[in-house]
């Protein structure tokens, strides 16, 4: 049930800025750009609620599920060059 409860929580957030941070960087690397959404909704509780480290797993855990699910639909296709 904790997983649930965090999923319910982080989801809206962690797909808003999975879809911000592939659009700005297209080229960067998954990791990077995973790392980069982890920082931003540390950063975001910071000013508002502590996330805690207990979360932070599982927030990472969603982000793979979110990005390989994205992934897989071809919600990410881009153009050729």
């Amino acid at each position: 049930m904790k997983w649930l409860a965090i999923v319910w929580q982080y989801l809206p957030t962690v797909i808003a800025a999975v879809a911000a941070i592939e659009k700005a960087l297209q080229g960067a690397p998954g990791a990077t750009k995973k790392q980069l959404i982890l920082d931003a909704i540390q950063a975001g509780a910071k000013q508002g609620e502590t996330v805690p480290e207990s979360h932070i797993a599982g927030v990472s855990a969603l982000i793979d599920q979110v990005v390989g699910t994205l992934n897989a639909t071809g919600f990410f296709s881009h153009p050729p060059k």
